[in-house]
């Protein structure tokens, strides 16, 4: 936001999930989902997500921001 980077998006995992039964989870590795074709590739906003829309139009991209994630390991 005004050219200063920020996480805003985030992912809530209940304790069920990373609890202590045979069904449960473990938590491996959070994190920004990136790849270059995200990004604008020129012009004033070259660097910055490639949004959907700007200026109420629709540009072709896909967000103006990026998504983040969370890798979970199914316990054995």
């Amino acid at each position: 936001y005004r050219d200063k980077w920020n996480v805003l998006d985030q992912v809530h995992v209940t304790p069920s999930l990373l609890g202590e039964s045979d069904t449960s989870w473990y938590f491996w590795k959070a994190g920004i989902f990136n790849p270059r074709y995200l990004y604008n590739k020129k012009g004033r906003y070259k660097g910055y997500p490639f949004r959907s829309f700007a200026g109420g139009k629709f540009t072709g991209g896909y967000s103006d921001h990026f998504p983040v994630y969370a890798l979970l390991i199914k316990k054995q």
